[in-house]
């Protein structure tokens, strides 16, 4: 995971040979000439993470939108089975979503954003090649943890690489990004998925697959500068990356806050994202018209809230400012709130209308607020430890959805949907305290606000 400057790349081979298994054809690649590293060093790094943002949303949306039909119709897995898949998904994340963030940060990101679309496509092609409990149950350990090495990876890589632009408004544009190669992904999906459903799990995950094989090339990296090693070994130095991490975590009361908003955030969303399909199937009912398929409203669904959130994201970019972490504060906290409101909107329903107002809006703020919390994150971390970081968060969030989905979902089964959503809903509420208790701090740590203020 070597993407510094030039005369790091000898070193950086002989790193990555032993924890990489493409890093030969890697090598081989820059050997070949000079015209490889020109190409490379004339790379801009914000065009190059928008196209990755938005054609890995195009084929992971080309995926996901009929996976959750396909392990119904085609594996025929019972409720306790799908809800198997949820867990190993998250117990990979869990497990490995520090321990990839400290590669990153050690050996470079890179690299780990390219292991993590290989990972990726081999866990979505396998769930679509093999339609058996097993190795659906596998595909699901092996995305999530591919995952884990784009996690926090990709963000911590474009603000090296970009160190002048406005990086709350990369990370926005980048959410755009990602909305339109969803808003693509999900009818290229459906129209697959009528032919035969496994199809676009196949080719969602050849096309993921092909994409890190792309970004061998197309992904420069000049700017990562791991810290000395001072004579340890690479897994000596990956463990003091980790211990700088979480030490960074222990003494900053702001960024410990965010992480613990994390963790009920990932609690509210395991609920409301397990459960919503069954809301519109079961209590609010799809609508008849023209004889749609259930897998064509879901698709339709699904397009709706994406252009809902691009243009709202749009709007944010333009008129605030969410790099200042003061701003970053105040607008999580609205956002939370409005999420919540639109959540309950969601559980209590009586219509199918009422219902798709009212998770098309609960996603549309859910969604803005993910760039905004990841540029608060990002706020004066040392560039050392900035994936590990950023993977303690999305750890801190894989937690939460473990760890609450099966209450929620044993709520489900004893009381109904409606309440057990009403839950979800609900447990995201102690982050209003938490960025309340931020804003407080104006959003920044206390030894740091003299310096700000100064400025």
């Amino acid at each position: 995971m070597c993407r510094d400057a030039p005369q790091y790349e000898p070193v950086c081979f002989r790193q990555i040979s032993r924890i990489a298994p493409f890093g030969g054809l890697e090598r081989r690649v820059f050997e070949s000439g000079t015209f490889v590293n020109t190409f490379l060093n004339n790379l801009r790094a914000y065009p190059v993470y928008l196209g990755i943002k938005g054609s890995f949303a195009l084929f992971f949306t080309m995926w996901s939108t009929v996976a959750s039909v396909y392990r119904i119709e085609v594996v025929h897995l019972d409720p306790l089975r799908l809800v198997l898949l949820g867990t190993a998904l998250e117990v990979a994340v869990f497990l490995f979503e520090v321990p990839t963030g400290v590669l990153a940060d050690t050996y470079g990101r890179r690299r780990s954003v390219i292991t993590g679309c290989i990972l990726m496509g081999s866990g979505f092609a396998l769930e679509g090649a093999i339609p058996t409990f097993a190795a659906v149950l596998t595909a699901q350990a092996v995305w999530g943890t591919g995952y884990t090495f784009i996690s926090g990876a990709l963000e911590a890589w474009v603000a090296d690489e970009a160190p002048d632009l406005d990086l709350g408004r990369v990370y926005l544009r980048g959410e755009q990004a990602d909305y339109l190669g969803s808003f693509v992904g999900i009818p290229v999906s459906v129209l697959l998925g009528l032919i035969a459903l496994n199809l676009p799990l196949l080719i969602g995950g050849a096309l993921t697959i092909a994409l890190g094989l792309a970004l061998i090339l197309a992904m420069p990296e000049h700017n990562f500068h791991p810290s000395p090693r001072e004579g340890r070994s690479s897994l000596q130095h990956a463990g003091a990356t980790a211990r700088g991490g979480v030490r960074l975590v222990r003494g900053r009361p702001v960024l410990l806050m965010l992480l613990a908003a994390a963790l009920f955030t990932g609690m509210s969303e395991e609920g409301f994202d397990r459960l919503n399909p069954k809301q519109f199937l079961d209590v609010v009912g799809l609508p008849s018209l023209g004889g749609l398929d259930a897998v064509v409203w879901f698709g339709v669904i699904g397009a709706g809230g994406l252009v809902l959130s691009y243009l709202a994201a749009g709007v944010v970019a333009r008129r605030l400012d969410v790099s200042s972490p003061a701003v970053a504060a105040r607008l999580l906290l609205a956002l939370d709130a409005l999420t919540i409101a639109g959540m309950l909107a969601f559980a209590l329903a009586g219509s199918f209308g009422l219902a798709l107002g009212a998770f098309w809006f609960a996603t549309l703020v859910r969604r803005v607020a993910e760039p905004v919390y990841l540029t608060w994150i990002n706020e004066g971390l040392d560039p050392g430890v900035r994936a590990t970081v950023i993977s303690m968060s999305s750890q801190a969030g894989a937690l939460g959805e473990a760890s609450a989905g099966p209450m929620i979902g044993a709520i489900g089964n004893i009381l109904g949907v409606r309440p057990a959503l009403t839950a979800a809903a609900l447990i995201l509420s102690p982050t209003l305290l938490l960025y309340g208790r931020a804003i407080g701090h104006g959003g920044v740590e206390p030894d740091a606000r003299p310096a700000r203020e100064a400025k």
